[in-house]
């Protein structure tokens, strides 16, 4: 739903450092929620991102519920996990064409050897 996608898919269920991801599915998206945990005993206490509008299921809408030194935190993983992310894809993308070039060459070999 509008403001969990992105998030669910670089969070999945976690936890990291004082917050707990929690992501989840419908029929309709994705789910996105923000806890923050206990310092003691790492349990939820607050939730501090989820639906601040909409009708849940629906056309919910995800957002900050409080504001505080989170959000940076927050921000600073996403960073994090969009460069970790694409840092992924391209050595994907790196290995493909290795592979490719790898494949060309023993197809032109045995070629060559027949």
């Amino acid at each position: 739903m509008n403001g969990a996608r992105e998030y669910a898919e670089l969070f999945g269920n976690d936890k990291i450092g004082k917050l707990e991801f929690v992501s989840g599915q419908h029929a309709r998206g994705k789910t996105f929620r923000v806890y923050l945990l206990d310092k003691e005993e790492g349990n939820r206490t607050v939730e501090v991102y989820g639906i601040i509008g909409g009708q849940p299921g629906w056309t919910e809408a995800y957002g900050w519920l409080h504001s505080g030194k989170w959000e940076d935190d927050f921000n600073l993983l996403v960073e994090s996990k969009r460069l970790e992310r694409e840092a992924i894809l391209r050595a994907k993308e790196v290995t493909t064409e290795e592979n490719a070039i790898a494949d060309r060459l023993r197809i032109q070999t045995l070629l060559q050897d027949y």
